[in-house]
Formats: C-alpha cells, structure tokens, sequence
C-alpha cells in the first residue's frame, strides 16, 4: 500500500510541478498576457499565488470541518509551527526566485539547475532522521542529476548559446538562492509532520503555512518599496549608458523616453541626472524607471497589489491550484524520508524541453539525452523495493 501511495502521489506532484512552471513562464511572457509591458512584478505575483493556495487550503480543511473532522486536528502544535514559519520565509524568497527567472529564461534552461540540491538530500536524510542509505538509491539519484546536467554540458564547454539561453550572474545568484530554499524545505517537510500533533493531516499544514507565507510576502511588498523610496534607487544620479539605454530607455513609451531625455544628459558613457529639478519631476522620474526593472531586486516588490493588467494574475492564480496539490502531496509524502522520494518528483524535468519545443523553442540532442538518462536514473531508484519496504520516518506524537 505504502508503494501505491508513493507512485500515485509522485505522479500528482509531477504534474503539478510541471505545470506551476509552465504556468510561471507563461504569465511572465508578454506574448500571453496581451502583448504589452507585464507590469507585474514578481513580489506581486507572488502575492496572488500565495492568496490562490490559501484559497484552496481553506475550501479543503472548511470540507472536512463539514465531514465531522475535530477542530483540534488543526492546531499542529508549537514545533510544527516553528518549522511551518521557517518553511514559509523560505518558500516566499523561493517564489519570488520562480517567477523572476521565467521573466528571462526559458524554463528548460535554468529548471535543471535548481535541483542539483537533490545530490545532497541522502546526506540530510541520514542525519536527521538515520534512514537507509541503499545503493540503488545512490546510482539512481545520480543518474537523475547527471541527467539534469547533461542538456547544459555543451553551454558549460563554450558552445555558442543563444541570448535567451545565456545565465547570467542574477540567474546564478537566485539558482543558489532557490536550491538552499527548496533543500531546506524538503528537510523541514519532514520535520514539519515528525512533530505535528496526532491526527493533523496535510491541509491543515498547508493551511498554516500559507497563511504564514502571506504575512512574509504582505510586508515585503510594503516594506521594500519604502526602503526603494528612502534610498532613491530609482531616481539615480548617474547611469552607465549602455544600462540606461537597454534597462530603461528600451522599456518606456516614446513618451516616457523624451521626459527621461529632457532630465539626464549623456555624459560621455554615462547618463547624469540635471541639477536643481523639482519634487514633482523627482517622482515622475521614479515612477517611469520603477517600471522598467532598472534595479532588479527592489523592482520585485514594486507595484500595486491590483494591477492595470489582470491576464498574469489569471495564469498566477491557476499556478496557485497546482501549488496547493503538489504542496498537499508533499506533505502526504514527508512521512517518508526525503531523500527516499524527492528526487522522483521531478521526472517532469524529462519532458520539459518537449513541452518547451510546443511552445517554440529549441530542443537540442543534449536535451534529449539528458531525459533518457533522467528516466533510466528513476527506474534504477526503485528497483529496489522488492528486497526492501518503503521506510516511514518514526512521529514525535503518536
């Protein structure tokens, strides 16, 4: 039965992973969201995901509320709810990542990247919880990430890339960012309902967390764009030109361009801002480069919770059902060691490219290679189970 579980869940939450993805880049793609400026920002964005899964978590736990379910079998309890705040700050800093790299980047470019956490996951496992570390588990998990590497090999050995195929030092820094987010919540998963109080199911800890996260993403939304307005990041008093130029002048209307003009004068390679404007001109100025994503991190809490443009939302909030099933079916699953099932979550990695090349993009043989390879890994994972049972991590509460 448990092997049941494991198969049926993992297939849900492929399907849901593959989908917030597919969801993330479309929303971020101007081309579907009316063929205009996105003006929404990944904070934004991330705002109205987090409101979706809510959504969801509350129509799930007010249903079983309904069947008769005890109102105490929510409460998960004090160390449940540490882990739940930990997995939520973590989880807000890991959206925010997901839906500013789609912006960019196809997600069969830097998707990959963001798992190579998974190679570390036996070791956590280990520690945290003293679970088996078996061999087949050893060559298939590594086949899965060598797998993943494969489609990038020929980038990483000089190949001539297309622009749109290029991570850049952003992209590196948010790959880092997310796969220290993603590892640390499959670690504290685990954890989460190790010590979760006696018969509190996955919707009441999705629930919670939730709940946590849109408290983490409300007040960055606020606070950031007042430190932005403290700090005057958009109002700069000195631009490269070739970065004024692409970053700002090539994302405004002409209209937006000539008012920007009439107040920065090119200076040999640099763009200065002219003396003695007034306030009125001051905030003109940071409202126009505030749109154009001048400075990176501060433009992902810009803009206003309602936006001119509702086509993103729609895609976010759709991206926000398939989040609370695949976060639903994490939780199911974290009664088992991490390590012994995470890394079969991600076979959607496979037919990512596949799916990419419906859409347009370019599928390359090493991509091709690298879902072989990826499919072999999981296969050689699970060969296994009939020497051995899938192990159950032992619940603080019984």
């Amino acid at each position: 039965m448990e092997w049941i579980i494991l198969v049926l869940w993992i297939s849900i939450i492929n399907g849901g992973l593959g989908g917030q993805y597919i969801l993330n880049w479309m929303g971020n793609q101007p081309k579907f969201v009316g063929d205009k400026q996105i003006g929404v920002s990944a904070g934004v964005m991330t705002w109205w995901r987090e409101l979706s899964k809510l959504l969801w978590a509350t129509i799930a736990i007010t249903i079983e509320i309904i069947r008769g379910k005890e109102l105490k079998y929510f409460n998960p309890g004090y160390l449940s709810m540490i882990t739940i705040v930990i997995c939520a700050f973590t989880g807000v800093i890991e959206n925010i990542g997901f839906f500013y790299l789609p912006r960019y980047y196809s997600p069969h470019i830097y998707a990959p990247y963001v798992n190579i956490y998974l190679a570390f996951l036996p070791f956590f496992g280990k520690f945290l919880f003293d679970s088996t570390l078996r061999k087949e588990h050893w060559l298939g998990a590594g086949l899965v990430v060598f797998g993943l590497v494969i489609p990038h090999i020929p980038y990483m050995l000089g190949s001539t890339a297309k622009a749109d195929a290029v991570l850049d030092l952003n992209a590196l820094i948010w790959i880092l960012i997310i796969n220290c987010c993603l590892c640390s919540q499959q670690v504290l998963n685990n954890k989460t309902v190790q010590t979760a109080l006696k018969g509190v199911g996955p919707n009441a800890l999705v629930f919670w967390r939730e709940i946590w996260k849109m408290i983490f993403i409300t007040s960055a939304l606020f606070i950031f764009p007042f430190i932005s307005n403290v700090m005057n990041i958009n109002l700069p008093e000195s631009v490269d030109a070739a970065k004024f130029e692409n970053q700002v002048l090539g994302k405004t209307n002409e209209t937006d361009k000539l008012f920007l003009l009439n107040n920065y004068n090119k200076v040999e390679d640099d763009y200065i801002l002219n003396k003695n404007i007034n306030e009125a001109t001051e905030e003109q100025i940071k409202s126009v480069i505030s749109e154009t994503d001048y400075n990176r991190f501060f433009s992902l809490f810009s803009g206003n919770i309602i936006p001119d443009n509702w086509l993103p939302i729609l895609f976010v909030v759709a991206a926000g059902l398939t989040g609370y099933i695949y976060s639903f079916g994490f939780f199911k699953l974290s009664k088992f060691a991490a390590h012994l099932w995470v890394p079969y979550t991600n076979l959607w990695l496979a037919f990512l490219p596949l799916i990419m090349f419906l859409f347009g993009k370019d599928v390359t043989l090493a991509q091709i290679i690298g879902a072989v390879v990826v499919t072999g890994g999981l296969m050689v994972g699970v060969s296994d189970y009939s020497k051995n049972k899938v192990e159950e991590i032992e619940k603080k509460y019984k």
